[in-house]
């Protein structure tokens, strides 16, 4: 499964940015504010970095395998 460029750049900028600094965030906020949850939204937001880190890493390898054909 080899993405397009545009949603690879997307979904990179989602993993690499976006999830993790929502995280810190809210976790920042519930500390201040006692929301509650921030062990709960930490966990859910690492399984979607992994997943979606994989879905990425997977689209690298064949995109970089039909590059070497």
């Amino acid at each position: 499964m080899k993405l397009p460029n545009t949603v690879y750049d997307i979904l990179k900028w989602i993993v690499l940015i976006v999830i993790p600094a929502g995280t810190t965030f809210y976790c920042v906020l519930d500390k201040l504010f006692a929301w509650g949850y921030s062990d709960i939204v930490a966990t859910i937001s690492a399984a979607a970095c992994a997943f979606l880190g994989a879905i990425l890493g997977f689209s690298t390898a064949q995109y970089n395998k039909e590059g070497m054909r």
